[in-house]
C-alpha cells in the first residue's frame, strides 16, 4: 500500500500544563493513505470513494479493530414507554422513559433510555449521549458518576432534545468477568470473550450498536427530527460515538470528546505523553481480537490503517472532535491531526472539512467547515462549555 509523509503545522500549545511539561510532538509520518485504494489506484471522485475506497476502509476497520457485528437491527426490536411522559424544567421539556426489547439465539435482552424533548412547534433535533450512568439519573448533578452529568436544561433551552443511554445495559465494561454472559453478547454472542474469533465484535461496537437502537426509536417519535440526530460521548464513549457515526450513516452529526487512542487520535504521530495501543490493550475486550497484533506498531508502516480513516467514514455528514488542554493522555494534537487528515474526503463532495491554520489556541472553536474542532481549557471531562460549542456548531449548520 502506498504511503505519504505529511507536514502538519504544530504550533506551540496555549494554556495548560500538558503542553509545557512534555517534548514537542513529532509531525505525522508514514501515515496510511486515505485516498489510495488497496490496488493502488488514486481516489479522486465521490463515486470512487463510495463504491471502492469507503467499503475497503469499512471492512478493514471492522475486521482489524472493532469487530464484525452478528446483527444490526433485530427483527423483533420493539419499544415501550415505561412511565407517563412528564413535563419538566418549568414546562420547557417533556421527559419520556423508554425501554427497548429484543431477542436472539441466546434469549431476550433490553435497554432503557431517557429522553427530554423541548416544547417546540417543529420536530426537535436530538443529541444521543452514551455513558455508563443510569439514564434515570443522567440529569441529576448529585447522582452517581457525576462526570457524566447531562446539562439537560441548558440543552432543551436551546431547542435540542437529548437522550441519555446507559451503555452498561447493552454490554458491561471490560473489567467485568461476566461481560459475555449479559446484555447483547448473551443474546447474540460471542458468549465467551476468551474464545472469540479474530474478527468478532468487541464492547465498543456493542455500545455503538445500542446508540443505533436509540436512533431506531427516534425514527418512530413525531416530536423528533430523525434527520438531525447526533451521537455524543466522552472518552471511551467518544470512541463509541465515532464507531456509531462511522458505520451508521443515519447519524447526521458525530461528536467525540477526548476520545484519544483508538478513537480520534492518530497513531502515526509520536506523542510521548499519550496513550498507545499497547496501553489500551488492558481493555482488549473493547476491540476484536485481531487488534492486539498491532501492539507496538503505532508508528510502523506495518500498521496499514489509522484513525483518520474512521473519521473520514463520517463524510459528507458533520463531525466534531474536541480535546482538553490538560488531557495529554488522550493526545490532543493527534486528535486534531487525524481530523485534518480526514478532511480531503469532504472535498470530494465539494465541501470543506476542517478549516484551520495550525493547531488552535485554547477555547477558539473551529466551526467554519463540516468538520469542527475545539481545545477546551481543563481536564478529561465533558463540560457545559463543550455542549455549548457542539450546539453552536449544529445551529450554524441549520439545526
Amino acid at each position: 500500500m502506498k504511503r505519504f509523509t505529511v507536514c502538519l503545522a504544530l504550533a506551540t500549545g496555549a494554556a495548560g500544563t500538558a503542553f509545557a511539561e512534555f517534548e514537542t510532538p513529532s509531525k505525522p509520518k508514514d501515515v496510511p493513505e486515505l485516498l489510495v485504494s488497496a490496488s493502488g489506484g488514486k481516489i479522486t471522485t465521490r463515486e470512487q470513494w463510495e463504491q471502492v475506497r469507503r467499503p475497503e476502509i469499512v471492512r478493514t476497520l471492522l475486521e482489524q479493530e472493532y469487530g464484525v457485528r452478528p446483527v444490526e437491527r433485530p427483527s423483533d426490536l420493539s419499544f415501550a414507554e415505561t412511565a407517563q411522559p412528564e413535563m419538566c424544567y418549568g414546562g420547557k421539556a417533556l421527559r419520556k422513559r423508554v425501554r427497548a426489547t429484543y431477542s436472539g439465539p441466546g434469549g431476550k435482552g433490553e435497554m432503557n433510555f431517557s429522553v427530554w424533548i423541548p416544547v417546540s412547534k417543529r420536530p426537535a433535533p436530538i443529541l444521543i449521549h452514551s455513558s455508563p450512568r443510569p439514564s434515570e439519573t443522567a440529569d441529576d448533578v448529585n447522582g452517581p458518576r457525576p462526570v457524566y452529568w447531562l446539562p439537560v436544561e441548558d440543552i432543551v433551552s436551546r431547542g435540542f432534545a437529548v437522550a441519555a443511554y446507559c451503555n452498561q445495559e447493552v454490554a458491561l465494561d471490560w473489567q467485568g468477568p461476566d461481560v459475555a454472559t449479559s446484555g447483547v453478547f448473551k443474546v447474540f454472542g460471542p458468549q465467551n470473550m476468551a474464545e472469540r474469533k479474530p474478527t468478532d465484535w468487541g464492547i465498543l461496537s456493542a455500545w455503538a450498536w445500542g446508540m443505533s437502537r436509540v436512533l431506531d426509536w427516534v425514527e418512530t417519535e413525531p416530536l423528533l427530527d430523525a434527520k438531525r440526530v447526533a451521537a455524543v460521548g466522552l472518552s471511551r464513549n467518544g470512541k463509541t460515538a465515532l464507531v456509531a457515526g462511522a458505520f451508521d450513516t443515519r447519524f447526521a452529526l458525530t461528536i467525540s470528546c477526548c476520545s484519544g487512542c483508538s478513537g480520534a487520535k492518530l497513531n502515526h504521530m509520536r506523542l510521548w505523553e499519550s496513550e498507545s495501543i499497547k496501553a489500551i490493550m488492558v481493555a482488549k475486550k473493547w476491540f476484536c481480537p485481531n487488534y492486539e497484533k498491532y501492539v507496538g506498531l503505532d508508528l510502523s508502516p506495518k500498521m496499514e490503517f489509522d484513525q483518520h480513516w474512521l473519521l473520514a467514514l463520517v463524510a459528507p455528514r458533520l463531525i466534531y472532535v474536541s480535546s482538553a488542554s490538560e488531557d495529554a493522555w488522550a493526545g490532543q494534537r493527534g486528535e486534531f491531526a487525524a481530523l485534518e487528515l480526514a478532511s480531503p474526503v469532504w472535498r470530494l463532495y465539494g465541501m470543506a472539512g476542517l478549516v484551520a491554520h495550525g493547531f488552535p489556541k485554547v477555547e477558539v472553536p473551529l466551526h467554519a467547515g463540516n468538520a469542527a474542532y475545539h481545545l477546551r481549557a481543563g481536564v478529561h471531562d465533558i463540560t457545559r462549555y463543550d455542549w455549548r460549542c457542539y450546539m453552536d456548531f449544529a445551529e450554524g449548520k441549520g439545526w
